[in-house]
């Protein structure tokens, strides 16, 4: 029997989707369940599952492609995975594991990705066959074989990463963050000895694919000393939706200087128990969240958007915030997962929301409504160091928040110098509803919350 896939609605604002990657081609084996492509949508980015057990057929599209949602995308013979699974156990699972790989390198046909996959990690028969799960039941991509191979980790290593894709499946970016933290110095041998003589420049901490001078990525430049890289679909997204921002909105800045030194005392005399609690730390973009929650609720006009000659006040504060994604390498993404009806939740609850957000965002495991509905967006570039930004607004939102580093610098404070925590906020705005009175009233608000901190009040 033959089981079409469709492309998936991802939500009902979602008409049409990209696919990133096929994880699989015809010929592949597929378990039910298994991911096999990625698609990219102008909210999300998702991992699709195959809806049956079986053999890819036939792909009809090709990546790239930007395919109408519940259009057939591919074809799964399930009676063809049934023909395949009698016939694997006909292998040859009593051979020597070193006369393994030989066999199955002599016979690509069965089964050709899985196969290499395994046997270049130099797992034995048994721990690499069977479609490239491990000797256990995990299920290992070819993506993430391929990864493995590439960075010599070995299955053992493999079987014991932590897993964030569904059902606790490892995907690219657990290889690659474990790639980050651990390197990749040995070779494709299983011999850790021979992994200093084999690749003695990458026996650091640092990828190896990452060069050791002034860790500037390694590139394919072309005779003219530049490369074209095509734009990736959240990229294309990213750029059409600033665009039609900066022509909608006539866009104005107000930049507030704001002491964050009594929230950093009470946030350090906490910080134990928050974490005890809740399992991860307390940064200091909660706080901003929660002022500017206040604000809002204080000046509604800001929690707007503009409909013609209308101005449409919302009733719930829903706080985007900017999460940055991928790498530097291959250039950052931007989502902004939404907190919904922030106003119903104190300081903890918004921190839990907003480490659940990140983390999926992350993980790829973002769902449409998880990005809709934000009425005012706050971006943090401070954690990469910046002072000042002057961001863009989210359409249709009428204002957004920009945070800057947090530094210690000398300042005056009646007539005395002192050394304080001392932070940059710029609030973005459209000029068409938010007026600077305006704008200036709601940044000094957001410091005077912020200045006057309660170094007393409670964490629960």
């Amino acid at each position: 029997m033959k089981v079409d896939m469709v492309m998936p609605q991802m939500g009902e604002s979602i008409a049409e989707a990209t696919i990133s990657k096929w994880l699989k081609q015809v010929g592949d084996t597929v378990e039910k369940d298994q991911i096999i492509l990625e698609i990219s949508t102008d909210k999300v980015d998702s991992e699709i599952p195959a809806p049956a057990s079986g053999i890819i057929s036939e792909l009809l599209f090709q990546q790239g492609d930007v395919v109408p949602v519940k259009t057939k995308i591919a074809t799964i013979d399930t009676a063809a995975n049934a023909s395949v699974g009698a016939a694997a156990p006909a292998s040859k699972p009593a051979d020597a594991p070193k006369s393994a790989p030989v066999a199955q390198a002599a016979a690509p046909a069965a089964s050709p990705s899985p196969q290499q996959a395994g046997t270049a990690n130099g797992a034995p028969a048994n721990g690499s066959a069977a479609s490239h799960a491990s000797s256990g039941s995990r299920f290992y991509s070819p993506l993430v074989m391929s990864l493995a191979q590439k960075h010599g980790i070995s299955m053992s290593v493999l079987e014991s990463l932590p897993g964030s894709g569904e059902g606790g499946r490892l995907n690219k970016q657990d290889v690659l963050s474990y790639v980050d933290r651990q390197g990749s110095g040995a070779s494709a041998s299983p011999a850790p000895t021979s992994a200093p003589a084999a690749r003695p420049a990458s026996s650091g901490a640092a990828p190896a694919a990452k060069p050791s001078s002034g860790g500037i990525p390694s590139l394919d430049w072309g005779a003219d000393g530049t490369k074209v890289v095509p734009m990736d679909t959240m990229r294309q997204a990213i750029a059409d939706h600033m665009v039609r921002s900066k022509q909608t909105s006539p866009h104005v800045y107000s930049i507030q200087e704001i002491d964050m030194t009594a929230v950093s005392k009470w946030r350090k005399a906490k910080q134990d128990e928050f974490v005890k609690a809740e399992g991860f730390k307390l940064s200091f973009t909660p706080f901003f969240l929660e002022a500017a929650m206040k604000g809002l609720l204080k000046f509604p006009y800001i929690n707007s958007s503009l409909d013609g000659k209308k101005i449409i006040l919302k009733k719930n504060i829903n706080l985007g915030c900017a999460v940055a994604i991928g790498d530097a390498e291959k250039g950052f993404g931007l989502i902004v997962p939404v907190i919904k009806r922030s106003e119903e939740k104190n300081l903890v609850g918004i921190a839990r929301s907003l480490n659940e957000l990140a983390l999926k965002a992350r993980s790829k495991k973002l769902l449409p409504d998880d990005v809709a509905g934000g009425t005012f967006t706050i971006t943090n570039p401070g954690v990469f160091g910046t002072l000042i930004g002057t961001p863009i607004i989210n359409q249709p939102q009428v204002a957004i928040l920009c945070l800057g580093a947090i530094v210690k610098r000398p300042v005056v404070i009646d007539d005395m110098i002192a050394i304080r925590e001392m932070c940059y906020l710029t609030l973005s705005y459209d000029h068409r509803i938010v007026d600077g009175a305006l704008g200036g009233s709601f940044l000094a608000y957001l410091r005077d919350y912020l200045e006057g901190w309660d170094p007393n009040r409670p964490l629960y």
